[in-house]
């Protein structure tokens, strides 16, 4: 480390002046000892910096946490064994893409990491975001802090930042949710079917075999997904934080109250694509979706005529499309 370079370098001028001004065998202890304190830390730190960087560290920190809970970076040694580190600096890079913040954060530990080490950090889990973490640097020091081995950190690791949820003033009208109709899905795997006559090229599997030996003619199932229709929830987003925060957490709300209600939150996501989410597990992927600026079950949907419900920095609003 510079700081410590510095420090030494200082004592060593320090030990030389005094051997100028205080001629003596002190002085000339003094400042043998000095020159050879780095040399024997070298020799006695070696055998454990290498050893830990042989065995190696590992940089680990939590899968997803809400928005203003306890933020930890934890480093253990490699496949849990315990690794002797007379001194460890990492560097990483943390990135919040989804509120545009980035910054450095610096890790230093001595001893032997026989149970991970745990920093701090709750300026990560101040605002909903997906933090992502990468490695810098890693070095292993000797024991002055001068010497130092670098070593590989592979670390790209994310946490979602999830938000907490905050009733609207206004609430939305779920009863002006409805199905229009249904379209053609691609690839199958759907809830909901049109049936009609095999065509050539058809799949087998997608054959209704009982209602072919009905009417004596091969039935085809045809995979579809429903068309929502007249209401969806907009988010407006700024380049404030704290007020996406709230957007978030008004929209958390709004979700789980359609959901109760049995009705799909028809959200528009990245323009006029739409996203729909009926669940709580379906709350979580989209909102880590969004903070990846990343589509996540899109759904076809007819717009106009609508209802918007938009959440933004003043209130909610409904107003027609």
């Amino acid at each position: 480390m510079i700081k410590n370079i510095v420090i030494y370098l200082l004592l060593l001028i320090s030990a030389f002046v005094f051997n100028i001004f205080y001629f003596g065998w002190f002085s000339w202890f003094l400042l043998v000892l000095t020159i050879a304190i780095p040399l024997v830390s070298l020799i006695v730190s070696l055998p454990f910096m290498i050893c830990s960087a042989v065995n190696g560290v590992l940089v680990f920190t939590h899968d997803s946490i809400k928005v203003g809970d306890d933020f930890y970076v934890g480093v253990t040694g490699k496949k849990g064994r315990a690794v002797f580190c007379p001194r460890v600096k990492i560097k990483l890079n943390v990135k919040n893409g989804f509120c545009s913040q980035s910054e450095k954060l610096k890790i230093i530990y001595s001893g032997t990491l026989k149970k991970p080490f745990y920093t701090k950090c709750n300026r990560f889990s101040k605002h909903c975001d997906c933090v992502n973490i990468t490695a810098k640097y890693a070095k292993i020091y000797d024991m002055t802090g001068i010497f130092f081995i670098p070593i590989k950190l592979d670390c790209n690791i994310n946490c979602d930042v999830m938000p907490k949820t905050k009733k609207p003033s206004v609430l939305p009208d779920s009863s002006k949710i409805s199905i229009v109709g249904y379209k053609p899905k691609n690839g199958g795997f759907s809830d909901y079917y049109e049936l009609r006559q095999y065509q050539s090229g058809d799949s087998l599997k997608n054959i209704h075999w009982k209602l072919s030996s009905k009417y004596d003619d091969l039935i085809v199932r045809e995979p579809s997904t429903p068309i929502y229709r007249q209401f969806y929830v907009r988010l407006l987003f700024n380049q404030n934080a704290d007020i996406n925060d709230d957007i978030l957490a008004r929209f958390m709300y709004v979700c789980n109250y359609l959901n109760k209600n049995g009705k799909p939150c028809l959200v528009f996501n990245n323009g006029r694509e739409i996203s729909s989410i009926a669940n709580p597990t379906q709350q979580k992927e989209f909102i880590k979706a969004l903070y990846r600026n990343q589509p996540y079950n899109t759904c076809f949907a007819d717009t106009a005529p609508s209802l918007v419900y938009a959440i933004g920095e003043s209130g909610e609003e409904v107003s027609g499309v």
